[in-house]
This record gives structure tokens, sequence and C-alpha cells, in this order.
């Protein structure tokens, strides 16, 4: 029995690596951080004139909000901490680990602006995210505790 419950039983290794203790952990933190990497569309109803995005939704790839924004919107963050737990408990937090970001303003009529949850969160470049705009961000984590979105350019729908 336990043979049979070996990580390389339970999930097969891929050939050419040899299997060890050290190599079990690592293909466990892929496993568990896996879904971090994988691209994803969410679509979100805007409301009033502010967005409150939640943590799992800042793991998305795209977030495409549509109508009901009242006016001019802010789009915030949820809190920084928040964030870096939802990328999963083997995110790399040394500045080494950051993904691509987008938020697409489809047929709002008004302008968002991306804005940090708290002073843990950096924003670079251009916040503002007119309609039927998507701008695009490099999230990098810089630290452990310590998120910064850089603004690397946007494109017209």
């Amino acid at each position: 029995m336990r043979d049979f419950l070996r990580l390389a039983v339970l999930a097969p290794i891929p050939a050419g690596l040899v299997p060890d203790r050290a190599a079990d952990f690592g293909l466990i933190a892929l496993l568990s951080n896996a879904n971090v990497y994988c691209g994803h569309l969410e679509n979100i109803v805007t409301a009033g004139t502010n967005s409150t995005l939640t943590a799992p939704q800042c793991r998305r790839r795209v977030l495409r909000l549509t109508s009901g924004a009242s006016g001019d919107f802010t789009i915030t963050l949820p809190a920084t901490a928040a964030i870096i737990a939802a990328m999963g408990p083997t995110v790399v937090t040394d500045g080494t680990f950051g993904f691509w970001w987008s938020i697409l303003n489809d047929a709002t009529t008004h302008t968002g602006t991306l804005t940090a949850g708290d002073a843990s969160t950096t924003i670079t470049g251009t916040a503002t995210i007119a309609t039927d705009v998507r701008r695009d961000y490099f999230v990098m984590v810089t630290a452990a505790g310590t998120l910064t979105y850089f603004n690397i350019g946007s494109a017209t729908k």
C-alpha cells in the first residue's frame, strides 16, 4: 500500500525526470500552483461608480467589465495579502514571479480607473481604461507582501 501512495503512482512523473524526494516536493508545488499559470476570462457587471474585485478575480488573466456603471468608476483591487494568498501556497515572492493580466472595459460607456486596495500594491503607468479599451498589465510579486502592476500597453476594440 505504501508504494501505491507514492507520488509517482498518483501523478506520473514525466519521462526523463528521476523521481526522488526533492523532485516529489517540486512536483507537488507545481501541481498546487498550476492554475495560477492558466488563462481565464471572467465577466464582471459594473455597478455605480466603484467595482471592487475579489482576490480570485485577480488571478484571472482577463477581466471583462460590462454595462452597469452610472458614471466614471474605480476598479478597486482587494488587499495585497489576499491577492497573493489566492495565487497559491507556492507562489514565489522574491521578485522573480509575475504574470500578464488584462482588463477589458467593454460597453460600459464610462472610463474605469484601476486603484490599489492598500499601500502594499503599486500601479505604475496609466491606470485609466476608456470604454472599449483593453489595458494590459504585468503583475509582479516584488516581495513577500508587495505587488506591482506595470502598465504594458492597451488595445482598442
